[in-house]
């Protein structure tokens, strides 16, 4: 089932049944303050690093209308691709209010790129040495401009090769 339908089944459900309406926003609510620093970091990382480099072949080289594609810029644009659902995540919970969860799962998403800056051969992260690193320097800006304040001592001790990134 799809996004969408399972969002006009819940529709359907608490019209015909009201009841259910305070109990299934409470649990809404609970979801949505929930991040597991960990999980999405485990998340992150799965995205990026279950990348294959087959997809390259789609989007690298001479396109037409768009000339060629170094196969480093095509690999920046599919990881992008898979990084984005975090960052919109991001920032959809921090314009929320949510500024607690806000932090964990910024935190998660860079832990999450901080364990791909060794891009693993066979990986899309081999084409594209910087993406952990540049990437994570935009979520720190992202953080500022959102007024998501990290914690850089905690984030330190799990990401010391990026100190001068987390200061």
């Amino acid at each position: 089932m799809s996004a969408a339908e399972k969002a006009a089944v819940l529709d359907e459900l608490l019209a015909a049944r009201p009841d259910l309406r305070e109990s299934a926003e409470a649990y809404a609510a609970q979801v949505m303050t929930d991040a597991d620093r960990s999980a999405v970091a485990d998340e992150v990382e799965d995205a990026l690093q279950g990348l294959g480099i087959e997809e390259l072949n789609i989007r690298a080289g001479y396109r037409p209308g768009r000339g060629y594609v170094h196969p480093a810029e095509a690999a920046d644009e599919i990881l992008d691709e898979a990084l984005q659902p975090f960052l919109d995540d991001l920032q959809r919970r921090a314009g929320l209010g949510m500024r607690s969860v806000a932090v964990e799962l910024a935190a998660g998403v860079l832990l999450g790129l901080y364990n791909c800056r060794h891009g693993d051969s066979e990986t899309l992260l081999e084409y594209s040495p910087d993406y952990a690193a540049e990437r994570a320097s935009g979520v720190v800006s992202d953080c500022a401009r959102l007024g998501i304040e990290l914690p850089p001592v905690g984030l330190l001790d799990l990401m010391p090769e990026w100190s001068a990134l987390l200061r």
